[in-house]
């Protein structure tokens, strides 16, 4: 507090104002000392002791006379109020005109909301602690409108991931019905109820999923919900979910036992599958490969292609949000299906890789870790 009030204003004006003072009062007594010994010489050089009058042919000798008497009436004043102006002009420049220049552009540049700077001040005195806390507002500010910005861009990815994980499930549910339409009223009652129970489960795990992303604020809040899952019966859904989405040009092989039992979120698990595939399909040729396997506690889904495979920015990238290719043409496809398999295998204790084959195309490995059942 005692360096604080040392440093205020007023405190400060006096620092310039003893000086001043000092100053002014040896300027008066050295004009009064000067005025006087002026006059003294004066009057005996021309013997104005007993003067005749102010007219005549001397006039100019009186009105010299009469200002080194009477002189310091307008001196003095005249030098205290030159000595309080300089003090005041000083203390004015070094103390308050750089503060307050200071405040007024920030001032401005926050009424324009521009946030991106800094308030600084070299002084030490009450405007320049105005000026810190000016600084300290702008930082709240431009921390708010930040974190506000960090809100709206989360949930502009997340409802595009949404937009993006729609497409998938609609396109398998679109194949489902396309098989029953080519089929007709030949298709025996024991696989149209196979058909239509698979199409159920499609729409229980897009039911769920949108339930899932609609209750969160951002894709890094999605929580897994594990449950038992045989080897075999993950197989059965890739398999299925593949041959919908790809066609033709998909094949698929699975490695493992088939009653391996593995803890995981199996709605989760398509959904980076189907991802994968969707990806590989859009710049495949001619197929779609995608293999399975189960190591332990290990759960592997390689999905490959054989187009024009990844870019050496592409394998250092492609799994962050929004990523394009500079060459990539379609404007539809958003740069998100990576990135989506890239953030739900980490929520799944994994990961995603980025290779290429060799013999040509883009190849995507996802590793899922098994829960244990104190994770789940």
């Amino acid at each position: 507090m005692d360096k604080v009030r040392n440093n205020s204003l007023t405190s400060v004006l006096m620092k310039y104002l003893i000086p001043a003072l000092a100053v002014c009062t040896a300027g008066n007594i050295i004009i009064e000392a000067l005025l006087s010994y002026l006059k003294e010489w004066y009057s005996s050089l021309y013997n104005f002791y007993l003067p005749e009058g102010p007219y005549g042919a001397s006039t100019v000798r009186y009105l010299i006379y009469y200002f080194l008497r009477f002189g310091n009436i307008i001196l003095i004043p005249l030098w205290s109020a030159l000595c309080l102006w300089t003090a005041v002009r000083i203390f004015c420049r070094r103390e308050v005109a750089e503060p307050v220049d200071t405040l007024m552009k920030a001032s401005d540049r926050i009424l324009s909301d521009d946030l991106d700077f800094k308030v600084e001040s070299s002084t030490d005195n009450d405007l320049g602690r105005l000026c810190g806390s000016f600084e300290n507002m702008r930082r709240n500010l431009y921390d708010s409108n930040y974190s506000l910005w960090k809100a709206l861009e989360e949930r502009k990815r997340l409802n595009s991931a949404f937009s993006h994980d729609l497409r998938t499930p609609i396109t398998v549910l679109g194949g489902y019905m396309e098989l029953m339409k080519k089929c007709g009223d030949g298709i025996s009652p024991e696989k149209r109820e196979e058909i239509m129970a698979k199409m159920a489960g499609q729409v229980e795990r897009l039911k769920n999923y949108t339930e899932k992303m609609s209750s969160i604020h951002k894709l890094e809040d999605i929580i897994p919900d594990v449950s038992e899952v045989t080897f075999g019966h993950i197989c059965e859904q890739i398999k299925d979910s593949g041959e919908l989405l790809c066609g033709e040009v998909f094949s698929f092989t699975c490695e493992g036992g088939s009653d391996a039992v593995i803890n995981t979120d199996p709605g989760l698990l398509t959904e980076i599958f189907l991802n994968l595939a969707a990806n590989a399909r859009h710049y495949t040729n001619t197929c779609v490969r995608c293999r399975t396997s189960l190591e332990g506690e290990i759960l592997r889904i390689v999905v490959s292609d054989d187009g024009s495979g990844f870019s050496e920015e592409a394998m250092r990238k492609a799994w962050k949000p929004f990523y394009r290719d500079e060459n990539e043409e379609d404007r539809n496809h958003f740069g998100l299906g990576l990135y989506i398999c890239w953030l739900l295998s980490r929520k799944l204790g994994g990961g995603i890789t980025i290779a290429n084959n060799e013999d040509g195309g883009g190849m995507v490995t996802a590793e899922i870790r098994s829960f244990t059942e104190k994770e789940t």
